[in-house]
């Protein structure tokens, strides 16, 4: 005859019960690491002075920050401390994200589809070269993105013009609010092409005359 085991009975129940803990604390877990990407998008709409010879243009050059050299989203949360995002990553390496945005924004505000970022072919033969060295690129404390950049334009290895530029958001935006960073950050790409196209046309619009 079967002996009724309380023990055993309670050992079985336990051991149920902490799988199905287990699973449901698995799934919870899934549930809020899913992983957000992102990217930066052209935000140029129009172009500038007409230039009757437009020159070829190559982003022959873009450095960044280590510390934003990584697959995660960075911002500032106090002062100098770095927050380093878990699950809001770049759909892509951000240098090369970067260069290709600003070369968008650029062709489509000189009118020309001669921009280009290296390596892309024809980048090396371009009469205008352009060095970019970003300083800072995130969101600060303030709830605004920052941008802190050096840039040259070269021709022939010379360096022509120098420039330093320091824009932030119009936009304040919340820590977790990575997409407002990614779209904030696409803008002040568009701000800063404008400055180098404008630039351009000067140069180019000098050697007409």
């Amino acid at each position: 005859m079967f002996a009724f085991r309380p023990h055993f009975f309670a050992q079985r129940m336990t051991a149920v019960l902490l799988i199905l803990l287990f699973v449901s604390g698995s799934l919870i877990s899934c549930g809020g690491s899913v992983t957000q990407y992102y990217i930066l998008d052209t935000t140029a709409v129009k172009k500038m002075a007409d230039v009757a010879n437009v020159p070829t243009v190559a982003i022959s050059q873009l450095e960044i920050p280590p510390y934003l050299d990584r697959p995660r989203m960075v911002s500032r949360e106090r002062g100098s401390e770095l927050h380093i995002a878990e699950y809001h990553q770049w759909g892509g390496r951000l240098r090369d994200n970067l260069a290709r945005t600003l070369a968008d924004d650029l062709g489509i505000q000189l009118g020309s589809p001669n921009i280009s970022a290296a390596p892309q072919p024809g980048s090396m033969d371009a009469d205008i070269s352009l060095l970019v060295d970003i300083r800072q690129f995130e969101r600060l404390p303030d709830g605004h993105v920052h941008l802190k950049v050096r840039w040259q334009i070269q021709q022939t290895g010379t360096v022509i013009q120098s420039h330093t530029n320091y824009l932030s958001s119009n936009i304040r935006m919340d820590s977790n609010d990575y997409t407002g960073m990614a779209q904030a950050m696409s803008q002040l790409l568009g701000q800063l092409s404008a400055k180098m196209a404008a630039a351009i046309v000067h140069i180019s619009s000098s050697r007409e005359h």
